[in-house]
């Protein structure tokens, strides 16, 4: 495609719902034509200052390292070197340098920092230690600012943990994925049910709020197990949260083939059995004290009830390899591969991979979209959340704008509507796995 064409494509994007402009870049590889095309975004925007200063901002850092490569796991990893991990940190503090006293920047109060992976805790205490005081003392938070670290129990020691906490870190989101040690090795994890109960003991002794990551959807795991995994989180008191992921499958991958050898579903079925599993989980956890808030999180009553970060309801600035960036005017994701990340920081190119320019409409169509995907449809009143949400985030009231977002997913086919419930549908989850921009790991 000539640059003119590429343009002119782009151009054409301001006169679309955000709707179609996910549908869109589902579908559209990044070629040489748009990484030309696209203007550098954060040079863009960050020279003028942030107008929600201190609304739901949030600074995303992704760390791409990990010890094993486990099967279900959809990001951008690469495998752990220590001479490597050095020259990214290098990399990641030299592209916030460039950015961090920019007028967006300066004037910006973040609400959460959150280290997303890859395997955040497979850096050593020394590494942690470099890149949490560099951004500590690069910008701005709030006095009571949610600091969160992604971590894996087969490397988060405690001396790691004395470090976190000594920086400030309050949260960890922990990849436990399920206790049970059968399935634990079919996924090639690699920690135990054993190591997985005491990590999360030490953090809370150490008065962190744990998120422990389970998942669902594993071949040959079945309601027993997850009954098991439930019982054993519920053991614990503290400020513990539930992230509960359905194990969504793409096509045409290893993992689509065992599911159809093993289970003999398709992936249509396997989303089908999805929903029935997660309504199972719902209720296992309600009657064990958690309470429901957005589809995959669940708080336990009798510790924090409040998260303040929600990666589909804020602000996001990401730093680093395929971290992407979220803000009212532009969305985009930086280069996957690391090396070329790193190319780019070091020669001081853009390191954008892709990106677009946003209206304030879209950007407004964008918050329901995400709201509709992401939060507890099930809940009666749902609608009402959301425009207490939209008001707090904008400032502006939410209007018919519900309906215009709701009747351009009906149009597209992403959802149905069975009676007053909104059901989402095949089709977009299987868009949702090819939308390669702006999405971090930062639940």
């Amino acid at each position: 495609m000539l640059l003119k064409d590429a343009s002119a494509f782009l151009d054409d994007f301001s006169k679309k719902s955000y709707t179609d402009i996910f549908n869109i870049r589902s579908r559209v590889e990044q070629k040489d034509w748009e990484r030309n095309a696209i203007t550098n975004i954060k040079e863009h925007i960050f020279q003028g200052v942030n107008k929600y200063s201190t609304t739901k901002n949030v600074l995303y850092v992704h760390i791409p390292f990990c010890a094993t490569r486990c099967d279900y796991c959809p990001y951008y990893t690469t495998p752990y070197n220590h001479t490597l991990v050095n020259e990214y940190i290098s990399c990641l503090k030299k592209e916030m340098n460039r950015y961090k006293n920019t007028p967006y920047l300066k004037s910006t109060t973040f609400s959460s920092v959150y280290f997303g992976g890859g395997t955040p805790s497979i850096l050593t205490v020394e590494q942690i230690k470099e890149i949490g005081e560099h951004i500590l003392n690069s910008f701005t938070f709030d006095s009571n600012a949610e600091l969160s670290f992604e971590s894996n129990p087969s490397t988060l020691t405690l001396p790691k943990i004395k470090i976190l906490k000594s920086l400030g870190f309050n949260r960890v989101s922990l990849g436990i994925q399920t206790f049970n040690e059968r399935l634990l090795k079919s996924m090639n994890c690699a920690h135990n049910k054993e190591k997985g109960i005491a990590v999360i003991r030490q953090l809370l002794e150490n008065n962190f709020i744990v998120n422990a990551d389970l998942i669902f959807g594993l071949t040959g795991q079945d309601n027993k197990d997850i009954e098991e995994d439930i019982r054993i989180l519920s053991q614990f008191e503290g400020s513990l949260q539930v992230t509960y992921f359905p194990l969504r499958i793409a096509e045409n991958t290893p993992l689509a083939k065992q599911l159809e050898t093993e289970e003999e579903l398709s992936i249509g079925a396997h989303l089908k059995h999805l929903l029935k599993i997660d309504a199972f989980i719902e209720n296992k956890l309600s009657s064990n004290g958690f309470i429901r808030e957005e589809c995959p999180v669940f708080y336990h009553s009798s510790g924090a009830s409040e998260h303040k970060y929600h990666s589909t309801e804020t602000r996001v600035i990401g730093f680093g390899s395929s971290a992407g960036t979220l803000l009212d005017e532009a969305e985009n994701c930086n280069f996957f591969d690391i090396y070329e990340y790193m190319k780019n920081v070091d020669s001081d190119s853009s390191t954008a991979l892709s990106g677009i320019m946003l209206t304030q409409q879209q950007a407004m169509e964008r918050f329901v979209l995400y709201r509709l995907l992401y939060m507890n449809r099930s809940l009666p009143n749902f609608k009402n959340l959301m425009e207490e949400r939209f008001f707090e985030y904008y400032q502006t009231p939410l209007n018919d704008l519900y309906e215009k977002v709701l009747n351009d997913m009906l149009k597209l086919r992403f959802i149905r509507l069975n009676g007053e419930k909104i059901e989402l549908t095949n089709r977009f989850w299987r868009i949702l796995n090819k939308v390669k921009i702006g999405m971090p790991s930062i639940i």
